[in-house]
């Protein structure tokens, strides 16, 4: 049986996505994955790129061509892209045989077993996601979007999502009444939207395990006792996913962080066995 992922993306992340679709094979040898690529302007270019550099015997990508009809009603603003909408509506574009997937964002590698994630019980939850968040920042964040108390606002790059009851009970039109209603407040966009929403129908689940960042590793050693402190070793021995946040990348030249030697280890051996490949290769966005 097959895993299910969905990625959302334009055509500056098709590299990164094959680093990280190579990592998931690599950290979990015995399983077959479905990923769905969600998108409204990748190419065939871009598709054969991830064919001719992820091995096909176990993953298999499933194009998700959005038409832009499917959002005409949808609200316009300047730093809402269409692409937003795809993942709060994947219940919708994806298959209804698809029960539950797993998001990942492509900026990020997985470096163990996925298994226990995937098989979570979502006590009748609609996500199951980490937060990011510390004390101050988690409160603000709640306040500012009017979370439920005992709410946890999530980062949505890694979230585990229960499709069979999204289709049930969510509502297109009042998603989008929210988004013309809270315009002026999503600094995040669809994470906002997602947390505004369904803050109180989330599952929390262990950041440093599935959705490690360097920011979260530092304020993590610097806001708890030195016996919870989490070294490099751990890492290795424990995370399952590291995910690449913001602005600084691995694959950029300014990038500082303590976490790139992961995505370095795949994206060395995709390097490697691009050269033994003949053929120009496609042309990229800027990520």
């Amino acid at each position: 049986m097959k895993m299910n992922i969905l990625v959302t993306l334009n055509s500056g992340y098709i590299k990164p996505l094959t680093v990280m679709c190579n990592s998931l094979l690599d950290s979990n040898p015995n399983r077959n994955f479905r990923v769905f690529v969600a998108h409204s302007s990748l190419t065939e270019q871009n598709f054969r790129y991830l064919e001719e550099h992820v091995p096909m015997e176990h993953c298999e990508f499933v194009n998700v061509q959005v038409p832009n009809a499917m959002f005409a009603d949808a609200p316009v603003l300047e730093r809402l892209p269409k692409e937003t909408y795809y993942r709060l509506f994947a219940a919708q574009l994806l298959p209804r045989d698809v029960n539950r997937v797993l998001y990942l964002d492509p900026d990020l590698v997985v470096i163990r077993s996925i298994d226990r994630l995937y098989r979570l019980d979502f006590q009748g939850n609609l996500f199951a996601a980490a937060s990011h968040q510390f004390g101050p920042m988690q409160w603000l964040n709640r306040t500012r979007l009017h979370m439920p108390e005992g709410g946890k606002y999530i980062n949505a790059g890694v979230m585990l999502m229960n499709l069979s009851l999204l289709r049930e009970i969510q509502d297109v039109q009042a998603v989008f009444d929210y988004i013309r209603e809270n315009r002026k407040k999503l600094y995040l966009l669809d994470q906002d939207i997602l947390n505004g929403l369904y803050g109180g129908s989330t599952l929390a689940i262990d950041a440093l395990l599935y959705n490690l960042d360097d920011r979260y590793l530092l304020n993590h050693n610097l806001l708890t006792r030195p016996s919870r402190h989490v070294d490099m070793e751990w890492v290795e021995e424990n995370v399952v996913i590291v995910h690449y946040c913001g602005k600084s990348k691995p694959w950029k030249a300014d990038y500082k962080g303590k976490l790139g030697f992961f995505y370095e280890r795949y994206s060395g051996c995709l390097e490697e066995e691009s050269v033994k490949k003949a053929g120009p290769n496609p042309m990229f966005g800027v990520a």
